[in-house]
């Protein structure tokens, strides 16, 4: 090979190189975007005020801090009427829930931010209520999903390997979740009564 077929030849290899690095550029962010979704999108109804909430609280690989106010009144306290910005590790959990449950229907919620108050009276007439509770941090949601099995729904939370997760399957069932270190629950204990 002479010199000059060298250099030609590396100009063409470097032309093929530079013009499939180029592609792969444009190729790339488009499948890593595919792997990951777009917006996410929280479907919820109060169970105990009615109120409904359809809100994308993430989209571009962020969350929406302009939804927090929203997201906020809607787990308020009802009882005092008082509110926290809700955890968005505790969001992504229950958006995450409800992509495994691939439920149409909405998340029902039962119980989302607790002021200290509310949470004293609880757990004075219950021992299912933490002292402590998530709730007041604004990390934990009691939840349920309309014609699914509430123990769906802890099966998903618990195969998620992260926050709390616990089934409270007597009298109206529900399944509590956290944003806190992972543990799991079942309350009462199986082959104990409910104590409420």
């Amino acid at each position: 090979m002479t010199r000059r077929q060298h250099l030609r030849s590396l100009t063409r290899r470097t032309l093929l190189t530079t013009g499939l690095a180029g592609a792969s550029a444009l190729v790339l962010p488009a499948i890593v975007k595919a792997d990951a979704p777009y917006k996410r999108t929280l479907r919820m109804q109060s169970l105990n005020s009615g109120e409904r909430l359809t809100i994308t609280y993430w989209a571009d690989g962020a969350h929406l801090p302009e939804t927090d106010n929203a997201i906020s009144w809607f787990m308020r306290d009802l009882r005092n009427q008082k509110t926290i910005k809700m955890s968005p590790d505790l969001l992504d959990l229950m958006w995450e829930i409800d992509q495994l449950t691939a439920s149409r229907a909405p998340l029902y919620t039962m119980s989302g931010y607790r002021s200290p108050e509310t949470n004293a009276r609880l757990a004075a007439h219950s021992e299912g209520v933490a002292e402590n509770s998530f709730h007041m941090q604004g990390m934990a949601m009691d939840l349920t999903q309309n014609f699914n099995d509430p123990g769906e729904l802890f099966r998903a939370a618990k195969s998620l390997g992260r926050g709390g997760a616990g089934f409270y399957p007597t009298s109206r069932p529900f399944v509590h979740i956290d944003a806190g270190p992972p543990a799991t629950w079942v309350y009462p204990e199986p082959g104990r009564g409910d104590d409420d």
